[in-house]
């Protein structure tokens, strides 16, 4: 099995060792890695932002660079990926999202990539929702000692169904003591150009969020969307906090170490 690994360009430029971690653990599980290096922004912020227009543009260059090893100045018309076997994989919700359930509408008048967008998004997966649905849970074992909590990010779960298998995959980690977050479905006020946009609102819903982490007495709080770590983790610096944050897929391949790194 091949898997295209789709890094979101905030993972690319500000979380490398997410991606990294996420290609490791693949490659743990028995699954062929494949980084097509010409990728860039999937246009969710553009999308978001009502510029319409651009986040196509962006959307054919993504489509057209996901599915390819080879750069091409024109839409690709053959394509590396297999639309019966391989997989594009990707460590964020929010982004995955974009290409799943937003690709599909914006090419749809565009005879060039409206099938391809389409059968794309079939092949689309969420990292955590690639290893529960498609590798299965019981393929994966690893050993820490750490107490965590588990924020579910709203574009993960609201729209991509991912609930219940990250937290699946935490509970086959040996020695991973998992405590339930208070409210776990409540926005923690990033929602990206919303931050920007709304930045009172946000730092108070990220402060409510932290309130309800800190009262779990976890060490670790880990997520599925490293943007909503990185609102979290920022603030909680700014407030001296020490707490760590972490992507699943970093807790995942440290687990496989048995020992948790800095």
């Amino acid at each position: 099995m091949r898997v295209f690994l789709f890094v979101p360009c905030f993972v690319d430029q500000v979380f490398p060792n997410v991606a990294a971690s996420s290609m490791k653990v693949i490659q743990h599980l028995g699954c062929e890695v494949v980084f097509p290096e010409h990728q860039t922004c999937c246009g969710q912020p553009a999308y978001n932002s009502g510029y319409r227009d651009e986040a196509r543009l962006m959307a054919m260059h993504e489509v057209s660079a996901l599915l390819t090893i080879k750069p091409s100045p024109a839409p690709a018309t053959k394509y590396d990926f297999d639309f019966k076997h391989d997989y594009i994989v990707g460590p964020s919700g929010s982004c995955v999202a974009m290409i799943r359930n937003f690709y599909p509408e914006l090419l749809a008048d565009d005879p060039r990539f409206e099938q391809v967008s389409q059968d794309m998004a079939k092949r689309t997966l969420e990292f955590s929702e690639f290893i529960t649905k498609v590798i299965g849970v019981d393929k994966f074992s690893g050993k820490l000692d750490a107490t965590v909590s588990f924020h579910d990010s709203c574009h993960a779960l609201r729209e991509l169904g991912v609930k219940d298998g990250p937290r699946e995959i935490l509970k086959r980690i040996n020695g991973l003591r998992i405590i339930e977050l208070p409210y776990n479905e409540v926005c923690c006020g990033f929602g990206g150009t919303f931050a920007v946009k709304f930045p009172e609102i946000s730092t108070a819903m990220g402060d409510e969020k932290l309130k309800t982490f800190y009262e779990t007495g976890a060490d670790i709080l880990v997520s599925g969307d490293s943007s909503c770590l990185m609102h979290l983790e920022g603030r909680a610096r700014r407030m001296g906090s020490t707490k760590r944050f972490m992507h699943i897929a970093e807790i995942m391949f440290q687990s496989i170490d048995g020992k948790l790194t800095e």
